[in-house]
């Protein structure tokens, strides 16, 4: 392994997840235009996306280090596959953005078992992972940790139960980890954004069987409930140098969903009913649609 000293650039070396597209990229050209970055490590299943990206990168900022790493978060290897090759290239990380997130194009009772295992692999344990196998030079560095979590979490949607269920696991451990690292020097931030306009819905839809389609519930709101990807990002980056405990982005959608939170904790029985008749959940329907295709 590389001696961690002289690995180590000159500036900040930041890690991003889901990297080679969405919001991950989005994030990857925001630091190259809001912060003072050495290099970056880039991660993403996409081989091929993150290698574009990264030659974009270059040309924006041709003294930049940028190392791709393809990986499948799900795999149980994958995490320490990631820490060791950055360590080995860059002696560490100063920012760790835990970014990359799956969704499912099905009710939790139509997914397959398989693909529910892996959004929980990739949602909710690759971060908690891979924060602890770089957690050392994070210390080392009084470095910076981002976690994307979801708006979602505020009120709980028949629509996403899995997903919801890893970002509100993320959010409790997120505050687990700030208090616990706050001594250390480490600082560490929640990102509450509503729904971004990404291809992440065209990635549930990759997922959807042929001949079938996405659940209506599970289905990207309309564009004005929606925030824009760039103005997420530069949000998102401007945590590095002005840190908050949770960033929460505004839009239509956000506020209404938090209020309707607060209307379950305070009336569970009327929380439920709300809740059941806003998303139509409608398991005969979606059975009726795949046996028919």
């Amino acid at each position: 392994m590389t001696d961690a000293s002289s690995a180590r650039p000159k500036g900040r070396t930041i890690l991003i997840t889901g990297a080679s597209a969405g919001l991950g990229a989005a994030l990857a050209r925001a630091i190259v235009d809001q912060c003072k970055a050495a290099a970056l490590v880039l991660v993403a299943r996409r081989a091929d996306r993150l290698d574009a990206l990264a030659a974009d990168l270059k040309k924006l900022a041709p003294r930049l280090e940028v190392l791709t790493i393809a990986a499948d978060l799900s795999e149980p290897v994958a995490c320490e596959r990631v820490a060791r090759e950055t360590i080995d290239r860059f002696g560490g990380v100063d920012v760790l953005i835990n970014n990359a997130g799956l969704g499912l194009p099905t009710l939790f009772a139509d997914a397959p078992v398989e693909d529910i295992e892996q959004q929980v692999a990739v949602n909710f344990l690759a971060p908690l992972v891979l924060t602890r196998h770089l957690i050392a030079s994070l210390i080392a560095r009084r470095g910076t940790i981002i976690t994307i979590g979801s708006a979602i979490t505020c009120v709980a949607s028949s629509a996403l139960g899995a997903y919801g269920a890893t970002k509100a696991g993320l959010a409790y451990w997120n505050d687990a980890l700030r208090r616990e690292l706050a001594s250390l020097g480490v600082t560490v931030c929640l990102v509450e954004p509503g729904p971004i306009r990404t291809d992440f819905s065209q990635a549930m839809q990759s997922r959807v069987a042929p001949g079938t389609k996405a659940h209506p519930v599970v289905e990207t709101p309309s564009s004005w409930m929606t925030a824009d990807v760039d103005d997420v990002a530069r949000r998102v980056v401007g945590l590095i140098d002005h840190p908050q405990r949770r960033l929460s982005v505004r839009r239509r959608l956000v506020w209404p969903f938090r209020a309707l939170g607060v209307l379950g904790r305070m009336f569970p029985a009327l929380g439920d009913w709300v809740v059941a008749r806003i998303f139509q959940v409608d398991h005969a329907q979606a059975s009726s649609t795949e046996a028919s295709a």
